[in-house]
C-alpha cells in the first residue's frame, strides 16, 4: 500500500521537472496513450469476455473514466506550469475534504461536529498554503492559480471517488475496469488534443520527456492502480484508504531532493493543519 502514493507522488515531481517542456494536456494525452498500449494486450481478452457487462453500463463507465483518466491528470499537468510540486502534493490532502463535504451535501451522509471541526481546520491549512502567509497575497488576494487548479484537480478526484461507488458495476472485473477506462480515457483526451484549446506548443521531444513519459505511463499509471487495487483486497479500503495520505509526505521529499524545492514555514504550518483536519475525521469515520 505504500507503492501507489509514493508513484503518483513522483507523477507530480516528474510533471514539474519537464514542465518546461511539455503541453499539460499533450502529455496527459500521451502518458494515457502510451499506458494504455501497455495495458492493452494484457487486458483486450477479459474486455472482451465481459463486453456485456461494458455494453450495458457503458454510460457509467464513461462518466468514471473521463473524471479518473480525462479530466484529473490534465488538470494536475494545468496545475505544475505555474505553482511547485511541493504545493500540487499538500493540496491533493484536500480530497478526502471534499468528500466529505460533497457526500454530506449531496449523498445526504451524516456528518458528525468532529468533522466538521475537521474540515474547518484543514481549510485553514489549504488557506495558507494559497497564500503563502504572505500579507500582500492575502490583502491583494494574489493567489496562484496552479493552486487553484490543483483544487480543481482535486475536487475532480473527489467526485469520482464518491461516484466510484454507486456508478463502478460489480460484475465488472478489475483489470477489464481498469482496461477500458483507460481506452476511454484516452479517446477522450483526443479530440482535445486536437483542438489545443489553450494554444499549447507542442510538445519537446528529446530524451528527457521520453524518460518522464516512460516512467509516469508505468510507475503512476499502471503499476500503482494494480499494486492499490491488490492492497486494498488485502486489507480493505477503511485502512487501505488512509494510506493515501502519504502523498504529501512523499512528494514534499522528492520535490526538495529532485527538484530542489525548499520546504517554507507555510507549507509546515499548512500541512499540519491539513493532517489535523484529516485525523480528526478519520478518527470519527474509525469509531
Amino acid at each position: 500500500m505504500i507503492i501507489p502514493p509514493l508513484l503518483w507522488a513522483g507523477n507530480f515531481v516528474v510533471g514539474k521537472a519537464v514542465s518546461h517542456l511539455h503541453a499539460p494536456l499533450g502529455l496527459s494525452f500521451w502518458r494515457w496513450f502510451l499506458a494504455s498500449s501497455i495495458l492493452l494486450p494484457f487486458v483486450i481478452k477479459p474486455i472482451w469476455q465481459q463486453r456485456q457487462i461494458i455494453i450495458k453500463h457503458f454510460l457509467r463507465i464513461f462518466i468514471l473514466a473521463v473524471l479518473s483518466i480525462s479530466a484529473f491528470n490534465s488538470l494536475a499537468y494545468i496545475s505544475l506550469q505555474y505553482t511547485t510540486a511541493t504545493n500540487a502534493t499538500l493540496l491533493n490532502s484536500f480530497i478526502p475534504i471534499f468528500i466529505l463535504i460533497i457526500s454530506g451535501l449531496f449523498f445526504k451522509e451524516k456528518i458528525s461536529k468532529k468533522q466538521i471541526l475537521g474540515v474547518f481546520i484543514s481549510l485553514i491549512g489549504v488557506i495558507v498554503i494559497l497564500t503563502r502567509l504572505d500579507i500582500q497575497v492575502i490583502s491583494e488576494l494574489e493567489i496562484n492559480k496552479g493552486d487553484l487548479w490543483m483544487l480543481l484537480a482535486a475536487l475532480d478526484w473527489a467526485l469520482y471517488s464518491l461516484l466510484l461507488k454507486y456508478l463502478r458495476p460489480k460484475d465488472l472485473k478489475p483489470m477489464p475496469f481498469l482496461g477500458i477506462m483507460m481506452i476511454i480515457g484516452t479517446i477522450v483526451l483526443i479530440p482535445i488534443f486536437a483542438i489545443n484549446p489553450f494554444d499549447e506548443a507542442p510538445l519537446t521531444w528529446n530524451p528527457e520527456i521520453i524518460k518522464a513519459l516512460a516512467y509516469i505511463a508505468i510507475f503512476p499509471s499502471i503499476i500503482s492502480y494494480l499494486t492499490w487495487n491488490y492492497g486494498m483486497q488485502k486489507i480493505g479500503a477503511s485502512i487501505g484508504g488512509q494510506y493515501i495520505h502519504l502523498m504529501p509526505l512523499f512528494g514534499a521529499l522528492m520535490a526538495v531532493i529532485f527538484l530542489g524545492e525548499k520546504i517554507q514555514l507555510y507549507h509546515l504550518v499548512g500541512g499540519i493543519s491539513i493532517a489535523l483536519g484529516l485525523w480528526l475525521s478519520i478518527q470519527q469515520h474509525n469509531k
